[in-house]
């Protein structure tokens, strides 16, 4: 199968962060029969923030493709670039913000964890 169609989803203040959010969902979550909740590219600009929230349910994988992030984890602040992976499970909280100048890029995975 190949995808073609994709959707961007611009919000303002994600999760409490600053400036905008841009997600570029490569596939539909119907593509995983729900498993998956987001496979995206999400772009933050410089300054721009996702703020800190908890996962409830899913758990989220990010893979920083460009730029510098201030990662908080649960309270612990790190500094992350380009190859670095993060990984926060179930009922833990993260935020990230761009500290660069360029635009910050990951890619997003959030995974169902509890059945229905």
């Amino acid at each position: 199968m190949i995808v073609t169609e994709r959707k961007t989803d611009v919000f303002n203040q994600r999760a409490g962060g600053k400036g905008e959010t841009i997600m570029e969902h490569i596939v539909d979550e119907k593509v995983y029969g729900g498993k998956i909740i987001t496979y995206a590219r999400v772009i933050l600009k410089p300054g721009c923030s996702l703020g800190l929230h908890k996962h409830v349910g899913t758990s989220e994988t990010m893979y920083l493709l460009q730029g510098t992030g201030l990662y908080n984890y649960n309270g612990k602040e790190s500094t992350l670039h380009a190859g670095d992976v993060t990984f926060c499970p179930e009922n833990e909280s993260h935020s990230i913000e761009n500290i660069g100048e360029d635009d910050l890029l990951i890619m997003a995975l959030i995974v169902k964890e509890n059945e229905d």
